[in-house]
């Protein structure tokens, strides 16, 4: 048997292995991957600042609830010198900031952590529009001065784009699609639902009105939804949806952005019903900003659902969880093997030039308690640093190993500078260097020293080529190995290591072109 077919066999036997044990626990054992797979955890600061001028004070906005779709936690109330009072409805949680004849400098912080799942319905195509609804629904229902369900260009177009249709997923949908097609525009202030229908534009409140006014029109109850819509950065605008009352649930709708019967995994609600985010006091010169992070974070029904399991890791090993060892450990120990298939694949069939064997892999690796960029830029600093310094030490001879001891201290030197710098600049998207001693100090003195000879031997131009395809290695090994997924599902599946071990085998016994080679040699390939 040759050595190819003896591999092939080998791999053959890791992957029915692996399958099978997957198969087991996902169809016998009742695992499943919305246990298992990370949701993305939101961090929202609301930041509100003002000046009282001396008169009564009062702020209110409204806060985020447990929902069904959405987890709020660690939430923070903080407004020194000022009364707070929260309001709780089954429509809204608002929370009012209060003083009697306050005349000072405020900021008022409140921050939480939002967990939040994507909701999609699907709605009957044989429902109709029920004649009545129980009384509760009657406010849902009514007319209201910018909600105007009885003004005569409502009905006639509610009534056109009903037409024949008797079913109310084709009404909705007949509905939907023409506040959608209407023109998108930022209007500030209040759009009422006949001023979006005459103008054919709107902003997301307009539109919403609008869809709201024609729905009650047709007897389906509906209501205004006010909230965030979760992206990573500092922002001051917030959004307005609807929700449907059909067949007993609250559907909701997105007439700007165009969901239909469902909402992605980043929309908060904050409230329900046509109010405004913020009311305050005037002439105070009230401004406010959410800054919002995105983070994810493993699953808090993970541990639970593993530990009622057998064959993970995590029931396996419960009594070491006890004593020392952290679950996150752990899962990320089990991913570093798939950070270097990244640099193995990297080499092997892409054909990129590193630096280090497993250089790349080991650099991602440290970078994990600090953030890709911070860690590149440290990498870089501490090389360009380290390089610089080993030039005098050449000039004045010193044997190899003193001046590699030299140069380590060099290293150390230069992340504390760098620590200190960035403390003093106050560069936040790089205060993760506070963490820099992390990183691997000789890997770093023994990469500057070989980055330095192959400056002397091959020149600079070549350096640098190889340079940026490390660090795109690095990079490429550093989400892998950052994925929080993956570290979840080696946790619940040990036995995916046998596939990371058949890849290996496989790009081991390759023998077939690279695919840097075919770009260089392509003329040859025509």
């Amino acid at each position: 048997m040759n050595r190819k077919k003896t591999i092939r066999i080998i791999i053959t036997v890791f992957l029915v292995v692996m399958f099978s044990i997957i198969g087991y626990k996902y169809f016998i054992l009742g695992y499943t991957f919305e246990a298992i797979v990370p949701q993305p955890n939101y961090s929202v600061n609301l930041s509100m600042s003002f000046t009282a001028n001396g008169d009564d004070l009062a702020v209110r906005t409204f806060l985020p609830v447990n929902e069904q779709n959405q987890v709020v936690s660690n939430e923070f109330i903080g407004g020194d010198g000022l009364d707070f009072r929260r309001e709780i409805t089954p429509l809204y949680n608002r929370g009012d900031w209060t003083q009697y004849q306050a005349k000072s400098v405020f900021t008022i912080n409140y921050s939480f952590n939002a967990m939040i799942r994507a909701m999609k319905f699907n709605i009957s195509p044989d429902l109709k529009v029920p004649d009545r609804y129980d009384d509760s629904m009657d406010y849902f229902l009514k007319s209201t001065d910018v909600i105007q369900v009885y003004d005569p260009l409502i009905i006639n177009l509610a009534e056109e784009l009903k037409a024949d249709d008797i079913y109310i997923a084709d009404i909705v949908q007949s509905l939907f699609d023409y506040v959608y097609a209407l023109g998108s525009r930022p209007f500030k202030g209040t759009t009422d639902a006949v001023t979006a229908a005459k103008l054919q534009e709107a902003s997301c409140n307009g539109k919403s009105r609008l869809f709201s006014a024609m729905a009650r029109q047709l007897n389906i109850p509906s209501r205004l939804v006010g909230g965030l819509i979760l992206t990573p950065g500092t922002k001051k605008t917030s959004h307005q949806w609807i929700e449907l009352y059909i067949a007993g649930y609250w559907i909701p709708f997105d007439t700007l952005n165009g969901h239909f019967a469902e909402l992605p995994g980043n929309y908060l609600a904050l409230y329900r019903g046509d109010e405004s985010l913020f009311r305050h006091s005037r002439n105070i010169g009230f401004d406010y900003r959410y800054d919002i992070r995105k983070k994810t974070l493993s699953n808090n029904r993970l541990e639970g659902f593993l530990a009622g399991s057998s064959l993970n890791l995590y029931s396996i090993l419960a009594d070491f969880f006890k004593i020392s060892i952290a679950i996150n450990v752990l899962q990320f120990l089990l991913v570093i093997p798939l950070g270097v298939l990244v640099v193995v694949f990297s080499r092997n069939i892409v054909g990129i030039n590193t630096f280090g064997t497993f250089l790349p892999a080991l650099m991602a690796m440290s970078f994990q308690g600090i953030g890709l960029l911070p860690g590149l830029v440290s990498f870089i600093f501490v090389l360009i640093v380290t390089i610089l310094i080993r030039i005098p030490l050449n000039k004045i001879g010193l044997l190899h190993t003193p001046k590699l001891a030299v140069m380590m201290i060099a290293v150390i030197m230069s992340l504390l500078g760098l620590t200190v710098i960035s403390n003093i600049l106050n560069f936040e998207t790089f205060s993760a260097l506070n963490s820099t001693a992390l990183l691997p100090v000789a890997i770093l003195t023994i990469t500057s020293e070989r980055i330095a000879l192959t400056i002397e031997e091959e020149g600079f131009k070549h350096t640098v080529l190889i340079m940026i395809q490390t660090l795109i290695v690095m990079s490429a090994s550093f989400y892998v190995m950052s994925s929080v997924a993956l570290q979840a599902l080696q946790i619940a599946f040990p036995e995916l290591l046998l596939g990371v071990i058949s890849m290996n085998l496989w790009i081991g016994s390759w023998t077939g072109i690279r695919l840097s080679e075919m770009l260089r040699f392509r003329e040859l390939y025509r």
